[in-house]
């Protein structure tokens, strides 16, 4: 069975606007725990622009988590920080991620000039925490070689260059390079992740294609949750308002 796991960013990112604690994140969490999604991810950058190491730790810190009833999963590049941190809340799974100075959002994964000591020395430091780990990798072999080089336990494959193409519709091509990549992390026993704007529409046929062990996702969740829950939300908002006016 394939797990999701729901990346809770963005509430992080509409609390932080504000600065008022709300949204509430673990209530965000819980509501998508309640929809089915076996497990959460966070991915706290350097500059807190949404999940603090703070949350990380709320997070870890709730029951359905700290008893081990769902996943959790933490990304991250390898900054000494997050590291001592992943290593004390012992998350289910750290997903190593490079990060390009100045990105808005991830936009590639493991290649040549990365630091493999650093991966390496990582890898081994989260195994022998009892913490799975995974490589956020191109979809392409050479990528997962290098990520499986480090040690890891599993790869997450970049699907935003699918997504893109999905949405021009010409994903032919983007489809075998994913299939590729994937074959090459089973070939080499590795777990197989796959994340980035996805979507309900092209999830069909990237699932069709290649079975993953977890997808990772959370912009279009948040994204679609915005719309299709507002009017219900606002339905609640005018039933307290004609209330108040004795309407």
């Amino acid at each position: 069975m394939t797990l999701l796991s729901v990346n809770i960013n963005k509430i992080a990112l509409l609390r932080n606007s504000r600065g008022s604690g709300k949204p509430d994140l673990v209530e965000g969490a819980r509501l998508a725990l309640a929809g089915g999604a076996e497990g959460l991810t966070v991915h706290p950058r350097a500059d807190e622009r949404h999940i603090t190491l703070a949350d990380v730790r709320t997070i870890a810190d709730m029951p359905e988590v700290r008893e081990r009833r769902v996943e959790f999963n933490i990304e991250g590049d390898l900054r000494d920080d997050l590291l001592n941190l992943v290593e004390a809340v012992r998350p289910t799974q750290f997903t190593i991620v490079p990060v390009m100075a100045g990105e808005v959002t991830s936009s590639r994964g493991w290649r040549g000039e990365d630091d493999h000591t650093a991966l390496g020395t990582c890898c081994a430091r989260m195994r022998a925490a009892g913490i799975r780990t995974a490589v956020f990798v191109d979809p392409d072999p050479a990528s997962v070689l290098l990520a499986a080089k480090g040690g890891c336990d599993g790869v997450e494959i970049y699907t935003g260059l699918y997504a893109d193409a999905h949405g021009r519709g010409d994903f032919a091509a983007a489809l075998d390079d994913i299939e590729a990549a994937a074959e090459q992390a089973r070939a080499l026993g590795l777990r197989l992740n796959g994340g980035h704007d996805l979507t309900v529409e092209n999830l069909g046929p990237l699932c069709a294609r290649v079975v993953f062990d977890e997808f990772s996702i959370g912009h279009r969740i948040a994204s679609d949750a915005l719309f299709r829950g507002l009017t219900d939300a606002v339905a609640d908002f005018k039933a307290v308002v004609s209330d108040d006016q004795g309407i």
